[in-house]
């Protein structure tokens, strides 16, 4: 874990050498939820706002930010941190996740925050690779892997490196609406013996279907687009309906 750590010091190191030797840009996203769904899973239960800030390369094209989410009765809570660089359709982002909801760990070693030892931590480590092949061909392709952290399955002995595979296509698009339908899998790349368990199920398999419906709704010249989705998880038999506000986008 800790070579881990070291290697992500590394990069946001030379994400921050990069956006001192480049015009800089700071960024303030923000979103209202009903739910938060992510990955086949319902992660929070009720109304949920998140907030992000974030600072980048004027192209864009590296970013260094923070993430959080909280459920209005506080029953979900979630600060992340995350490097990113894009450019054109190419995409790459390592991320560093941590829920701290009350009553969702057993040892309270969980909750500090700077406790990275694997065993009894409350972070992961996410990276993730994806390509978008344009609008003349809008399907999108990504593959995230959870490189360490709590991702040890049922004996907590080793890293199962879960991995969740994706693919989304934009199938219509007007000056209205935007209509987008995905699927994704997961599997453990190290699973434990006798288990296809990963972090996202008790099975490797289909877990995540869904159709993104989205509403370019602007109050003035403001954009803030409201998405409706319905996740079907063929792994665990549950299905989600969710509906979500871009607030700011800055």
């Amino acid at each position: 874990m800790k070579k881990n750590l070291l290697r992500l010091g590394t990069l946001i190191a030379a994400v921050a050498l990069s956006l001192n030797a480049n015009a800089q840009k700071l960024h303030l996203v923000s979103g209202l939820e009903t739910t938060h769904i992510w990955r086949g899973l319902e992660v929070s239960k009720g109304l949920t706002l998140d907030n992000e800030v974030a600072i980048s390369d004027n192209n864009n094209h590296f970013r260094f930010g923070l993430w959080g989410g909280m459920q209005i009765n506080g029953d979900y809570k979630e600060f992340d941190y995350y490097v990113s660089y894009t450019n054109g359709g190419f995409s790459a982002s390592v991320w560093d996740i941590y829920n701290f909801s009350d009553g969702i760990y057993a040892n309270d070693k969980a909750y500090r925050i700077f406790n990275y030892n694997s065993r009894n931590t409350g972070h992961f480590i996410d990276a993730t690779v994806s390509y978008n092949f344009g609008e003349k061909f809008p399907l999108t392709l990504s593959w995230s892997t959870i490189l360490a952290g709590r991702d040890r399955g049922a004996l907590n002995e080793k890293n199962l490196y879960s991995s969740f595979v994706q693919a989304s296509y934009k199938v219509y698009e007007d000056e209205h609406f935007v209509v987008t339908p995905s699927v994704a899998g997961a599997f453990a790349l190290n699973p434990e013996d006798g288990s296809h368990a990963t972090f996202y199920g008790k099975s490797a398999g289909i877990n995540d279907v869904r159709l993104n419906v989205t509403y370019k709704l602007k109050v003035g010249n403001h954009p803030m687009p409201v998405t409706a989705t319905a996740m079907w998880n063929p792994e665990s038999n549950k299905g989600y309906f969710c509906a979500s506000v871009n607030l700011l986008n800055l």
